[in-house]
C-alpha cells in the first residue's frame, strides 16, 4: 500500500504544504497513522476514523475522515482509497470547530473529482515528517 498525495500546480504535492504548516509534532503523529496503515496493508475502522457522509455533502464515493490529537492541536486529514489498495490523501486542516467545515469538505471533494479524471499523484515520503 503507497499512501499518495495530489501533485499540485507548483511542483509541490498538496499534502505536504499542509504538513510543513503544522508543528512537527503534529505532521509526525499523522505520519505515524499513514505508517501503520502502510505496513498493515489495510485501513482499520476506529473512533478515529470515521466516513464523510456523501448525502450531506452532494458527492459519490467513499471519503474517510482521520482524526489526528497531539497535545492541543487537532488536525483532521481527508483521504480516499482506490482501486489498487491505495491510499491518495485529499485534504488535510487544523480542527477548530465541532463539524468539518464546509470549505474544506468541498476542498476534498474538488480534489477527488481531480483525481477521477487522471490528476498526477505522487508517493508522500512518511519518513521526512518523523521524529
Amino acid at each position: 500500500m503507497k499512501i499518495l498525495s495530489i501533485q499540485e500546480y507548483n511542483e509541490l504535492p498538496e499534502f505536504e504544504v499542509f504538513l510543513s504548516k503544522v508543528s512537527g509534532e503534529l505532521a509526525a503523529a499523522i505520519c505515524k497513522k499513514f505508517h501503520a496503515y502502510a505496513e498493515l496493508n489495510d485501513i482499520y475502522i476506529g473512533n478515529r476514523l470515521k466516513i464523510l457522509k456523501p448525502k450531506i455533502w452532494g458527492y459519490k464515493g467513499t471519503i474517510y475522515k482521520l482524526r489526528v490529537d497531539c497535545g492541543k492541536e487537532s488536525a483532521r486529514v481527508l483521504f480516499v482509497k482506490t482501486p489498487h489498495n491505495d491510499i491518495v490523501l485529499l485534504h488535510g486542516f487544523i480542527k477548530r470547530t465541532r463539524k468539518t467545515p464546509n470549505r474544506d469538505a468541498k476542498i476534498a471533494i474538488r480534489n477527488l473529482e481531480r483525481l477521477k479524471n487522471n490528476v498526477e499523484v505522487t508517493q508522500l515520503s512518511l519518513t521526512t515528517y518523523s521524529l
